[in-house]
C-alpha cells in the first residue's frame, strides 16, 4: 500500500510518524530538535500511548508479536527499558508484570529517526523505527494495538522467570 499518496507535495519526510506526532502540537518541535541531532520531548497519550517494560524483554516480546504477524510500530531503547508506541486509548486495560502504561502527557523522549541501537542518541535509540505516514492519516496507522502487546509480553516475561529459576540454563 502507498502509504504516501494522500501527502501534499514535498511532505513525506523519512522516518517521521507526522500521524502521531500533529496531534500531540509538537510537530514542529519535534522536526527541529531531531534536525539539530537531538532528541524530541513528546507528551504520550494524546497521539499515542507507550507502554514500557524492561530491555530484557522487549527483543523477545517483538519476536513474539511478529511470530504472531502483529504489526509492531515504533519500539525505542532507553535508560528506562523499552518504550512501545501503541495505538492511543488501546492499553487501558493493561496490568501486565513489571511494566507500565504511561500516563497522559507524561513526556517521552524521542531520538531521530536515524538513532539505531548502533548509533544512539542521548541513550536513546529505535529498536524499531518509525516510519513516515502522513498526518491526514488516522492516528493508530503504523502502531500496534496496546493489548497486542500483552500476550506476547507475558510470554516472554515467564519465559525470563523460567530461565532464573532454572539454575542449569
Amino acid at each position: 500500500m502507498d502509504h504516501h499518496r494522500h501527502c501534499p507535495a514535498g511532505r513525506v519526510r523519512r522516518g517521521v510518524p507526522d500521524n502521531l506526532l500533529e496531534p500531540t502540537g509538537r510537530l514542529s518541535n519535534v522536526l527541529a530538535a531531531w534536525a539539530r541531532g537531538g532528541p524530541a520531548e513528546v507528551p504520550a497519550g494524546i497521539g499515542f500511548d507507550v507502554l514500557r517494560m524492561p530491555a530484557g524483554l522487549a527483543r523477545p516480546a517483538l519476536a513474539r508479536m511478529r511470530a504472531y504477524g502483529t504489526r509492531t510500530g515504533p519500539v525505542v531503547f532507553g535508560p528506562s527499558g523499552a518504550e512501545f508506541l501503541v495505538r492511543v486509548h488501546s492499553a487501558g486495560g493493561w496490568r501486565e508484570p513489571d511494566a507500565a502504561l504511561l500516563p497522559r502527557g507524561e513526556l517521552v523522549l524521542l531520538p531521530p529517526p536515524e538513532a539505531g541501537p548502533d548509533r544512539p542518541v542521548g541513550e536513546r535509540a529505535w529498536l524499531v523505527r518509525p516510519v513516515h505516514h502522513c498526518a491526514g492519516m488516522a492516528s493508530g496507522w503504523g502502531v500496534a494495538w496496546g493489548g497486542e502487546l500483552s500476550e506476547p509480553y507475558r510470554e516472554a516475561h515467564a519465559a525470563r522467570a523460567e530461565t532464573a529459576a532454572d539454575p542449569a540454563s
